[in-house]
């Protein structure tokens, strides 16, 4: 989990292995049901309720492909998180990291050929 320890109506992420087909994260009580992805590590984002009791609290992850059920703790802090001024408040957007994504392809591809441009004898020349 990402953070161990949440304010009341922030956002926590939960990842769990060997859940090959999805699954379901749940707390009752403190943050509503979440579809747990596919793949060797799945990943599901749960928010916190507003009205959750502070304290330490367990979540259960519940595999699609099977009946076991894996438990976790974690801590809900009283008090919403500070949301004021730009300094780190937020994370980036989706459309943000995919901007800055391609702008990292980018240079990384611009790099590449420019090495392998300076590697090439020049014709005529041995």
């Amino acid at each position: 989990m990402n953070p161990f320890a949440v304010h009341q109506g922030s956002t926590m992420q939960v990842s769990a292995a060997g859940c090959g087909h999805g699954g379901t994260v749940t707390s009752p009580g403190n943050f509503s049901p979440a579809n747990l992805s596919a793949g060797s590590i799945g990943f599901a984002t749960v928010r916190i309720f507003n009205h959750a009791s502070p304290g330490t609290h367990t979540l259960s992850v519940k595999c699609n492909d099977s009946n076991l059920i894996a438990t976790a703790r974690f801590r809900i802090l009283e008090g919403n998180p500070s949301q004021g001024g730009i300094g780190g408040s937020f994370g980036p957007s989706t459309a943000e990291t995919a901007i800055g994504a391609g702008l990292v392809g980018a240079s990384a591809l611009g790099a590449g050929a420019h090495v392998l441009r300076r590697r090439r004898p020049l014709r005529g020349r041995s």
